[in-house]
């Protein structure tokens, strides 16, 4: 199973990036200080399930607006290491998403026309 996970860095106070991280992970406060201030990762998640990614989306977007750097990874079970994460670009991770939409759109089209066919 590939994951996505996101690294953040703040140049300024990490108070403004404490809201929206408390409120996609759940983590308290002492936790995500903690986190970014070890270069930890947040929001690891299934890069296969739309639903996740696009949460993760909405995070990344949320905290880019905000003005947080923010590092987006990818592993792959089957790439070099098991679960190796390599940095990806913000468009190479729309690009996934938008990937992922068109396959969710295919198997559902092909769903449909099985049960046309019975």
């Amino acid at each position: 199973m590939s994951k996505m996970a996101i690294k953040i860095s703040t140049n300024g106070s990490v108070s403004e990036c404490v809201v929206p991280l408390r409120k996609y992970t759940g983590f308290g406060i002492t936790d995500i200080k903690n986190k970014i201030e070890n270069k930890g990762f947040f929001a690891e998640t299934d890069a296969n399930d739309i639903d996740d990614m696009e949460n993760l989306k909405g995070i990344v977007d949320n905290l880019l607006k905000l003005g947080v750097e923010v590092k987006i990874f990818d592993s792959d079970e089957y790439g070099e290491g098991i679960f190796d994460y390599q940095e990806i670009s913000y468009e190479e991770f729309i690009n996934n998403i938008d990937r992922l939409k068109e396959i969710m759109e295919e198997l559902q089209d092909y769903n449909d026309a099985l049960s046309d066919e019975v």
